[in-house]
């Protein structure tokens, strides 16, 4: 059969034409499979790659957290600052220490106490000769003696002579001066343990409700923050008193309890020898991450709570469309969302030395169509659409019997000539997604975060440690200009009461009417005004309010900055300005600070050529007064 008869209309075109079609739809067709499961691949690759890196860049920062937790083991336990939800425990020859304080320990503090023999002709009297008064008097006099123990023996004794005598004034009396004795044990207990509950006692005798609410409410706050080397048992105790008195549980610190617990659980399973080791310590429903060193008798600790961990890796997926777990070497589900079985990144312990296994993912959220899958989809519908009208044209072409062959030839060359054009697109655009130059920049651009937060935490100190070391080598350059002293403090003061307003804490200002004029540098006045607030706020844990006074007298201005805080004794009065000397009462109580907010305000103020003034009794609070040149002139 010739060729020119194959063409005849309507059969033989017809079915050659369809065949053409079917074969150009289903070619179209298996091509756009083929470019959407490659587009597919390529994003599962891309995602993966994703999770890979963040669960790199995570490993890195937890292996460096836990590294500077890991250093503070070598070093004395009340060094450097410690992380929230952090503590720092050494148990030694001298007993256990701990930073913050743990709200029970495994063992008690040993305490020293008075012999029993101390006491002996008093309790005769006390309990045989049945003479309380003389048993009284005996107590008082051994209470006079400058011995702690001797004195928390006798003034325990005492109170509860007097409690017999009904003489609730006198035990009240005696039970508010033993517990300010330090150190001193009774019975293995503290004495300031042993005097709040009685203090709490007494109250409930006499039916003072609110002074046996206050005084419950201070022994819940002494046990919540770890005033007391406690066992577990001890603790357990006096907390189920502070429940009965309040008539309500009180709020507990889980995050101080767990950190107890998981030290408790260590201790008890330590063996002898050298050893050094991370551990995840299932505590109750939650975990706790417990480092230690032994070495003999010495073992020392950093105990980081479930609060550190969710810290941790928060700064280390800073990615909020990333999910991550952690998980403990049985593959338990610790901390974050349980992993799904697949499409998940993996580091386990054994290779990144971490007491845990991590697992990063997505978030489980659809996922949109991809930019490119969308392009793609557009070309296909276009072609689609194309071939459809191709085929309707031509298909009336060929039912009008193809009246003309040369109208049919130009027309298959045009066709011809259109699908030709499409596809050399598709396998350009094709061979561009297989060499992947479509590629994003974003997610290394994502990678700086981590540098940006820690270098906005270290700003601050380094800011300040700068400043202080240019003042101290003289080489602060001053801008002295005339101010309103009473104007400028109003603005700081404004601005520090902003900053502690959610904390409760309210500053009073005190000036005279009318311009009071001073020669000074304004920016370095202020951070001596902003030290002297700072320090005020901060050793007034109880008193909320802080005042700052400015009096007018002669050619002379001075501006008072006063607290009803710890206040300083008289003895570090005149070391106080010192550079990095800081008070003993500050150090016991574990109190934030470098020692180099005074030294810097008595450099500012002598560069003012003025003078800095401290008057302050332990316990009443501190005055700290600036006293400057007036200036004359014209604001």
């Amino acid at each position: 059969m010739r060729l020119r008869e194959w063409f005849r209309p309507p059969r033989h075109a017809l079915i050659l034409f369809l065949g053409v079609a079917v074969v150009c739809g289903v070619a179209l067709g298996w091509l756009g499979w083929v470019l959407l499961e490659q587009d597919q691949a390529v994003e599962v690759t891309r995602r993966r790659e994703r999770f890979e890196e963040a669960a790199d860049r995570a490993v890195a920062v937890m292996q460096r957290s836990l590294a500077d937790l890991e250093g503070r083991l070598s070093q004395p336990v009340t060094s450097g600052r410690l992380p929230a939800g952090v503590a720092r425990v050494s148990a030694g020859e001298n007993g256990i220490a701990a930073v913050p304080g743990l709200v029970y320990y495994p063992q008690a503090a040993l305490m020293p106490e008075a012999a029993p023999e101390t006491f002996a002709d008093a309790e005769r009297l006390e309990f045989t000769v049945s003479d309380l008064a003389g048993a009284a008097r005996v107590y008082e006099r051994l209470a006079a003696k400058a011995d702690g123990p001797i004195r928390a023996g006798a003034l325990t004794r005492l109170g509860r002579v007097e409690r017999k005598l009904h003489d609730t004034a006198a035990a009240h009396r005696t039970y508010e001066r033993l517990s300010q004795i330090p150190q001193a044990g009774v019975a293995g207990l503290p004495s300031s343990l042993i005097a709040r509950e009685a203090l709490a006692t007494l109250f409930t005798e006499i039916d003072r409700p609110g002074a046996l609410a206050r005084e419950a409410a201070a022994l819940h706050n002494d046990l919540r923050t770890g005033r007391w080397q406690l066992t577990k048992q001890q603790y357990e105790f006096y907390w189920a008193e502070t429940v009965a008195w309040l008539g309500r549980p009180p709020q507990e610190d889980e995050d101080g309890r767990v950190i107890a617990e998981a030290f408790d659980r260590v201790w008890r399973s330590r063996t002898g020898g050298v050893s050094l080791a991370r551990r995840l310590i299932p505590v109750e429903r939650t975990t706790a991450l417990v480092m230690w060193r032994q070495t003999g008798d010495r073992f020392d600790a950093i105990v980081a709570s479930p609060h550190y961990l969710r810290t941790l890796c928060s700064e280390a997926f800073p990615a909020t469309s990333l999910r991550w777990a952690l998980a403990d070497p049985e593959g338990r589900t610790v901390l974050g969302e349980s992993p799904p079985a697949r499409d998940a990144a993996l580091r386990t312990a054994d290779v990144t030395q971490l007491p845990w296994t991590l697992h990063v993912f997505d978030s489980g959220s659809p996922v949109g169509v991809s930019p490119r899958r969308k392009f793609l989809l557009w070309v296909f519908a276009v072609l689609a659409v194309v071939l459809s009208s191709g085929a309707y044209f031509i298909l009336r072409a060929i039912s009008r019997e193809m009246r003309v062959a040369r109208l049919q030839s130009d027309f298959v060359a045009a066709v011809s000539h259109e699908f030709r054009s499409p596809l050399s697109s598709l396998a350009q655009i094709s061979e561009m997604l297989a060499r992947d130059r479509f590629g994003s920049d974003e997610q290394r651009r994502k990678s700086y975060d981590v540098l940006v937060r820690e270098t906005e935490r270290l700003r601050r100190l380094v800011e300040g440690l700068l400043d202080f070391g240019r003042f101290e080598a003289g080489a602060a350059a001053y801008r002295f200009e005339l101010l309103d002293a009473n104007a400028f403090l109003r603005g700081i003061v404004n601005e520090f009461q902003e900053r502690l307003a959610a904390l409760g804490y309210s500053i009073e200002l005190h000036a005279p009417e009318g311009e009071v004029r001073v020669r000074a540098d304004r920016e370095a006045l202020a951070r001596a005004i902003w030290n002297l607030l700072d320090n005020a706020v901060k050793y007034s844990p109880e008193c909320r309010k802080v005042w700052v006074d400015v009096e007018h007298e002669a050619s002379r201005i001075s501006i008072a900055v006063c607290d009803r805080g710890l206040g300083i004794p008289a003895n570090e009065q005149q070391e106080i300005f010192e550079k990095f000397v800081r008070g003993a009462e500050s150090k016991a109580l574990r109190i934030k600070g470098t020692g180099i907010g005074l030294a810097m305000v008595r450099h500012i103020v002598q560069a003012h050529g003025g003078e800095i003034r401290l008057a302050s009794e332990p316990g009443q609070g501190s005055r700290f007064t600036m006293i400057l040149r007036e200036a004359g002139g014209t604001l």
